[in-house]
């Protein structure tokens, strides 16, 4: 229980940039838990825990999102406690509207990316993986990895245009 609050949020914010929807979120991060007890043993001691943890639950979010394929709707982004009416309320100041208004307009951006090129852009820029790690998560080549991930980089410069 210590393990899973200790690591659950910073997970469910992880899952749920992939998988745009809060309930296959908290699966996917309740999963990842799941089968990283299941695979404990597997778990040698190098590099950091936490780290381990981590892959886990975005090979689960993936796996989540290629399953459903779902697009983020109003009424998810209402579930994100992140974007509460309370917070809004309270964000007054133009610089922070003006945030607002730029982060929605690369949300919207994104979800007009295909799914391949979302993917790739989250885990490179959002979740921090190199091109190595992607290509072991998503089994593409590392030449595969790069020229995706420009691609996808392009694209989304053109609807930001």
């Amino acid at each position: 229980m210590e393990l899973y609050q200790r690591f659950s949020q910073k997970l469910y914010y992880s899952a749920f940039r992939i998988v745009k929807n809060t309930d296959d979120a908290l699966d996917a991060v309740q999963e990842g838990f799941i089968s990283a007890f299941q695979e404990l043993d597997q778990y040698q001691g190098e590099g950091n825990f936490e780290g381990w943890l981590h892959k886990i639950v975005v090979h689960k979010s993936i796996n989540y999102y290629k399953k459903n394929k779902r697009f983020v709707r109003d009424e998810q982004l209402e579930n994100n406690p992140s974007l509460s009416i309370e917070q809004e309320e309270k964000e007054e100041e133009d610089n922070e509207f003006t945030f607002e208004l730029e982060k929605g307009k690369l949300e919207e951006a994104l979800n007009k990316l295909n799914d391949r090129y979302q993917i790739i852009l989250k885990l490179y820029y959002l979740e921090g993986y190199d091109h190595q790690e992607i290509s072991g998560i998503m089994n593409w080549s590392n030449a595969n990895c790069r020229t995706t991930l420009s691609r996808a980089r392009e694209q989304l410069k053109k609807l930001l245009v």
